[in-house]
């Protein structure tokens, strides 16, 4: 099983209970929705598989960690892109190298990635963002262009468990038929919150 929620539960700061004692799996390789009346806790859900979010009780198991692609961004503002990209450690470890820098600190952290810039600029390429660079935030940048961002990162780090929630929110056809194309493709497992039919016929099975 690649994710595994077991006996979940959720309590707001405030001590009302979101949700309680939800159990389910997704088997590797699959690719399952989960769908709910708005405010059910979907989103809360999927923040806690991806460790953004901790649970009041119970036990999520990955068999690796999920790379999240969020639907709501205003926490990320102040991120770069590369921050977004969950690679700018990397590419500072990679600058500092090429500056002179040569301790064993930067070379761990590089973990000898060396084209991982040319293959984040690529991957931001493809989803029609050669204007923005990594360095810049995310403050400045349309919903469509922060989906597509992180959307890029799929590309850029190969995940084997994927988190998508509405994902196809903010963006035009052409851009809805690349994520169709993405999820029909992958190989990876994928749970998925959307409104977005098409995409939920794409899925081998929904949980409500």
């Amino acid at each position: 099983m690649s994710i595994i929620v077991k006996q979940l539960s959720y309590t707001h700061p405030d001590r009302e209970i979101l949700f309680k004692d939800i159990s389910f799996s997704v088997q590797e390789n699959r690719k399952a929705a989960l769908i709910g009346n708005n405010g059910s806790g979907k989103s809360t859900l999927l923040q806690i598989i991806a460790g953004e979010l901790y649970q009041t009780t119970g036990e999520i198991v990955h068999s690796s960690q999920p790379y999240y692609v969020p639907q709501h961004f205003g926490q990320y503002s102040d991120y770069t892109v590369a921050a977004a990209l969950q690679i700018d450690n990397k590419l500072k470890a990679l600058h500092n190298i090429l500056a002179g820098d040569a301790s064993a600190k930067n070379f761990s952290v590089l973990d000898d990635d060396w084209t991982i810039e040319e293959r984040a600029t690529a991957a931001l390429s493809s989803w029609g963002l050669e204007h923005i660079s990594l360095s810049q935030t995310l403050e400045n940048l349309s919903g469509g262009e922060k989906t597509k961002v992180f959307l890029a990162g799929i590309t850029v780090h190969e995940p084997r468990n994927i988190l998508l929630e509405e994902p196809t929110n903010h963006l035009d056809s052409l851009y809805r038929e690349k994520v169709y194309e993405l999820i029909g493709a992958s190989r990876s497992t994928i749970l998925v919150v959307s409104h977005d039919r098409h995409l939920l016929n794409l899925l081998t099975e929904i949980y409500e």
